[in-house]
């Protein structure tokens, strides 16, 4: 009810009094009247808004400034609790009705002027803060999280590399994270894509170093893009290597079953003809039990040690006579292994190579002569190292346990390079090898 109803009704009520009350009243009410028009006066008066004491706008009365001013409170409040404004705002009354903002024109300005501080939840790694959420059971979720998006088995115990841990913390409100943002943010990933554009004589090889992944990871990348149609200019989207904040250690110990072959003895006959073999010795597979330690560090297996070992059946090598006489000279040495997986398309993706099936820790030699051009960590590949030959030609050895080269270093044919192994994207131990002429990739059974 407005004012001068309140006051309507309230003399029809002390018409029916007696008089000497009545005129006692009625001086009474016509002073609550002038206080109740001046209060109303300003409280509908205008009102300039300050931050920090210096003026924002001017609005129509205080009742509308702040209501702008928890609004902006209540967006902050809903993003994270605990939230205040760092500024000091007050409101002062004002004659001038000239140059009124309106309440979204306010909002606007103040939202350029104030900046919100909040309680949270602080993820410190080491001792550094690096990303902050709205609370507690948030950062616990995202740190959970963190380690379910690199689990490598059920058997697996994980962990944190570094020394992690939550912490309440003063922030600016902006830069509370949400619960997706803050996990990408600590798996080092990047928001905004990055692109190689193809420039001529480039091949998939040469922007796969470029991106510093392998071929598969940069294939995987883009789907359904054809490294043999790529144009001058085309624009290939990169695979970000990341670089994580908190790296996460999955640890456990296997037992496995694995084949023993011993590898082929060849004694040389000069009473046999040029070409012909003669088997002394039939070879067997043995069998042994090896219980490994396994560590594997954001998804990628980084380590196989061998805690027990146990012969269970024993293995004999095939031992063959063979003729003296040679015609030529072999291409080159030759892995050895059963091929788990030969060269071309599999899953619908192109393997550059072959895989050869050998039991972990056992030697790899060089296809030929040589120098060593990689020796160490490439994505996927894991442990992996290439050998240029010259004539444009190198070989790949992936996956491997150990490297015992290092670049630059010259080999001989069939020096032990490193160990089989299970690095990288790997689903056991095996050797990937690859023949690479020219930047291309060649099925390695025609140089083997």
């Amino acid at each position: 009810m407005r004012l001068q109803e309140k006051f309507a009704s309230m003399k029809a009520w002390l018409e029916k009094q007696p008089k000497t009350f009545k005129q006692g009243m009625s001086a009474f009410l016509v002073l609550v009247l002038v206080f109740g028009m001046i209060s109303a006066a300003r409280a509908n008066g205008a009102c300039a808004v300050e931050v920090d004491g210096q003026i924002v706008a001017v609005v129509k009365n205080k009742a509308v400034a702040e209501a702008v001013v928890n609004s902006l409170v209540k967006e902050q409040q809903d993003k994270v609790p605990n939230v205040k404004s760092l500024q000091k705002i007050t409101y002062k009354k004002t004659g001038s009705q000239t140059d009124l903002v309106s309440e979204e024109k306010l909002k606007q300005l103040l939202a350029q002027r104030l900046t919100f501080e909040a309680t949270a939840a602080g993820i410190e790694v080491n001792g550094s803060l690096k990303v902050a959420v709205k609370d507690k059971a948030t950062a616990e979720t995202v740190l959970e999280k963190l380690k379910q998006s690199f689990q490598v088995g059920s058997d697996f115990k994980v962990d944190f590399q570094e020394k992690v841990a939550v912490v309440e913390v003063p922030v600016k409100a902006e830069r509370v994270l949400s619960p997706e943002a803050a996990l990408s943010r600590l798996k080092g990933e990047s928001d905004t894509p990055r692109y190689y554009t193809v420039k001529e004589g480039d091949t998939l090889w040469d922007i796969a170093l470029a991106c510093k992944v392998s071929p598969d990871d940069l294939l995987a990348n883009n789907p359904g893009f054809e490294p043999e149609k790529m144009q001058i200019g085309q624009k290939i989207k990169m695979v970000g290597v990341p670089e994580p904040i908190i790296n996460v250690v999955a640890v456990a110990e296997k037992t496995v079953k694995e084949d023993i072959v011993l590898a082929q003895q060849v004694r040389k006959n000069s009473t046999l003809p040029f070409g012909r073999t003669k088997v002394i010795q039939k070879g067997e597979t043995g069998q042994k039990e090896v219980t490994y330690k396994i560590i594997a560090v954001n998804g990628l297996e980084t380590e196989r040690t061998i805690l027990s070992e146990k012969v269970l059946k024993e293995a004999k090598p095939q031992i063959i006579e063979r003729s003296a006489q040679t015609m030529v000279a072999s291409r080159g040495y030759r892995p050895g292994g059963a091929i788990l997986s030969p060269f071309g398309m599999r899953n619908g993706r192109m393997h550059t190579g072959i895989d050869l099936g050998r039991p972990y820790g056992s030697p790899v030699g060089a296809y030929n002569s040589g120098r060593v051009i990689r020796a160490g960590w490439y994505g996927g590949y894991g442990k992996c190292v290439d050998i240029s030959h010259g004539n444009g030609i190198v070989t790949r050895y992936a996956h491997l346990s150990t490297i015992n080269v290092s670049v630059g270093q010259s080999v001989e044919r069939g020096q032990n390079i490193g160990r089989i192994g299970s690095t990288g994207r790997s689903s056991g131990p095996h050797l990937h090898f690859e023949v690479i002429v020219n930047g291309v990739p060649r099925n390695p059974i025609g140089y083997i």
